[in-house]
């Protein structure tokens, strides 16, 4: 349909603050940041240009880039998988009626609103090998009560180092279970809840399971938002930043390295700003790529209810 002038002068004025905000906080930087990425620059001194050095040198068999990339992987598909498990899990005894199901959607959504690197500290405290560290005092409680049956597991590996460079990234994975189980729980059981209930009645009178009407009935209906949960998923794990950087006070080592702690540390404490820009280059590659890839799933025939 052939739109008027007027139509026309209205959108392009309903559009033009937001493609200008657009134009100077995210399109500029974005190509600013790659025009670093192809210089050798300390912040303070004309920049070099080099082409494509930085990607060379991110790219070794060596590089840090490798390291961290694999971290980011552990917490995606480690901490990720169980983060959906369980949402998926509690939306559905949510969903169909568990007793103070509202207390159950604020308690478990809290966690979301404590700050990032106040959830750090808090895990911190968790984790510690002195008298503070909660985990540590309960292995200690099981391990005396494998002492008394004779079962020596635990004598020689405890106070556990939770928060050691070697172990951390492992050690990070609850963290992210914690903080991310309650926004997917409440995503999914949005989901749920626009799903009309004459289904699962129409399932019940055919002898369908409880497990067979989510197998069924809910997962096929609500894919879209699952692969929209799965975009969040490698988004939060390809930038988690804070937890790494409170916890290993702003220094991390190879053992403990991702890929947002080396762009800042490369820029802000080394002042190689052009590796540093090149890692933020690839990165927003990496992210780009696997959210197109996930979200081409979605370009499948939609069920409608």
């Amino acid at each position: 349909m052939k739109r008027t002038r007027e139509q026309r002068t209205f959108i392009i004025a309903f559009l033009a603050p937001a493609f200008l905000l657009f134009t100077i906080f995210v399109a500029y930087p974005g190509l600013r940041a790659l025009a670093y990425s192809l210089q050798r620059w300390d912040g303070l001194r004309k920049p070099e240009w080099i082409g494509l050095e930085n990607f060379q040198a991110l790219l070794t068999a060596e590089s840090l880039f490798f390291r961290a990339l694999q971290h980011n992987l552990i917490l995606l598909f480690g901490g990720g998988s169980i983060v959906l498990a369980l949402a998926l899990f509690f939306a559905a005894a949510l969903h169909r009626g568990v007793r103070g199901a509202q207390v159950f959607r604020i308690a478990f959504f809290f966690p979301n609103v404590i700050a990032s690197v106040a959830v750090a500290l808090l895990w911190v405290l968790l984790y510690s090998t002195t008298d503070f560290g909660l985990i540590n005092a309960l292995l200690g409680q099981i391990q005396q009560a494998l002492s008394a049956i004779g079962i020596s597991w635990l004598d020689d590996r405890l106070p556990i180092a939770f928060t050691d460079s070697r172990t951390l990234i492992y050690a990070l994975i609850p963290v992210m279970v914690w903080t991310g189980t309650g926004f997917f729980m409440v995503l999914f059981l949005a989901a749920m809840q626009t799903i009309p209930e004459s289904y699962y009645d129409a399932a019940k009178l055919d002898g369908a399971s409880p497990v067979a009407q989510f197998r069924h009935i809910t997962l096929p209906l609500m894919r879209e938002v699952l692969i929209v949960a799965a975009v969040f998923l490698i988004i939060s794990s390809m930038k988690f930043f804070d937890s790494v950087w409170v916890i290993e006070n702003q220094y991390p080592t190879t053992e403990s390295h991702v890929l947002a702690t080396v762009l800042y540390q490369k820029v802000f404490s080394e002042y190689n700003i052009g590796y540093g820009a090149a890692v933020a280059v690839l990165l927003f590659i990496i992210v780009f790529a696997a959210t197109l890839i996930t979200l081409r799933m979605k370009q499948k025939e939609a069920l409608e209810y």
